[in-house]
């Protein structure tokens, strides 16, 4: 549930605002308040409060607001008490006034409160360190005793199906517009920061039924790349896209493997093809996966490990690219143009055929054998 709580100097218009709502307002309950005129009730209060000058922000003010999901399962006097107890444990006892209203103007219902932080004896109840941290974590505990969501576990659902259709999308993505028309279809918006400098700096990715169109938030809505995943970069995403544009370009001239491979290599880009049960000479291989990395000059400007990027990979393109079925076909009709029958006598043809398939491989497939010597070489080492 997401919650705030405040300590501040209120005037009699947090009280009225409490007690409106457009004219939807609920009273949810009331303590040590002999009015019902929101007006009335704040010189009450501040007859109290100021039996203890030493405190200035004398009200604590706040609201709980419930998911669509839970709001369902909760009547009003449940919320209300959700609340009251929410505020007992951060120190409201009953000799503090305060005042709960529910709204209903907003598709979101939601309750608010008003409190004096001292007792109709002068003393205060409620310390303000940390409130709203100490509130929330009330707000959360009593959820869990009841078995409902809190806001935290819907936070966590909510960012792990972020960042699945974050994923799919840029799979069918080639820049930042189709990756926000592709959220877009399944319900997510997506706000996009820039900087001078570098151009796209940040993204924040919103539920699009999250939105109250209805009231201006104190807020934004939905969370930042960032809070997302901490492995995702900004700078991989473009990384990807550019990825992408040269492939797309690449392809458009209908190369062979062989200039296909050399003409990435030129912009930068090394490629690596893993077969489907190792690579076999003289059979029809079939490809599993393409892997395209940076080729560093040094080590310094060798690409971390990123979300998607593996530092010795590279990008997976079955896992970034939709066009990595395009690529699957030009290596496996290259491959398979390279087969020729065991039992040929012709060493020449025979000879050819395993200078296409080393060439096929170079700069990055290694031997079995050679990969098990350079392991315990390694291993050695150690």
């Amino acid at each position: 549930m997401n919650n705030s709580a405040t300590t501040r100097m209120i005037s009699k218009i947090a009280l009225e605002y409490n007690g409106n709502d457009k004219g939807m307002a609920i009273a949810a309950a009331s303590n040590f308040l002999l009015s019902s005129n929101p007006e009335k009730q704040y010189q009450e209060m501040k007859t109290v409060a100021d039996r203890n000058s030493k405190v200035k922000k004398w009200a604590l003010t706040g609201y709980i607001s419930p998911p669509t999901e839970i709001i369902k399962q909760l009547s009003d006097e449940e919320l209300a008490d959700i609340a009251i107890e929410a505020l007992e444990k951060i120190g409201v006892t009953d000799r503090n006034q305060y005042r709960l209203d529910i709204h209903n103007s907003t598709k979101q219902k939601h309750i608010h409160f008003v409190v004096n932080r001292m007792n109709i004896h002068g003393k205060c109840t409620v310390k303000s360190r940390k409130i709203g941290e100490r509130f929330g974590e009330a707000v959360r505990q009593i959820c869990q005793e009841r078995n409902l969501k809190t806001d935290v576990e819907i936070g966590i659902e909510k960012k792990a199906e972020m960042l699945k259709n974050l994923i799919h999308s840029l799979k069918c993505s080639n820049n930042f517009d189709e990756l926000i028309s592709e959220m877009r279809k399944s319900g997510f918006l997506t706000e996009l920061s820039k900087n001078e400098k570098i151009g796209i700096s940040g993204m924040r990715i919103i539920l699009e039924s999250d939105i109250n169109h209805q009231t201006e938030r104190q807020y934004k809505p939905g969370y930042k790349l960032s809070e997302i995943t901490s492995n995702l970069k900004i700078a991989e995403i473009k990384n990807i896209f550019e990825l992408k544009k040269l492939l797309i370009q690449e392809l458009k001239t209908q190369p062979s493997l062989k200039e296909f491979r050399e003409n990435l290599h030129r912009q930068g880009w090394a490629m690596k093809v893993q077969y489907k049960n190792g690579f076999r000479p003289n059979q029809i291989n079939q490809v599993h996966d393409i892997w395209i990395k940076r080729v560093a000059t040094t080590t310094s400007n060798q690409q971390k490990d990123g979300f998607f990027y593996k530092k010795y990979e590279g990008f997976s393109l079955s896992a970034t690219d939709g066009n990595f079925q395009n690529i699957e076909k030009l290596i496996n009709a290259t491959a398979q143009s390279s087969v020729f029958p065991a039992s040929s006598k012709n060493e020449n043809v025979l000879e050819i055929a395993l200078e296409t398939v080393e060439e096929l491989l170079k700069p990055n497939y290694v031997s079995q054998a050679e990969d098990e010597w350079w392991k315990k070489k390694k291993k050695f080492k150690r």
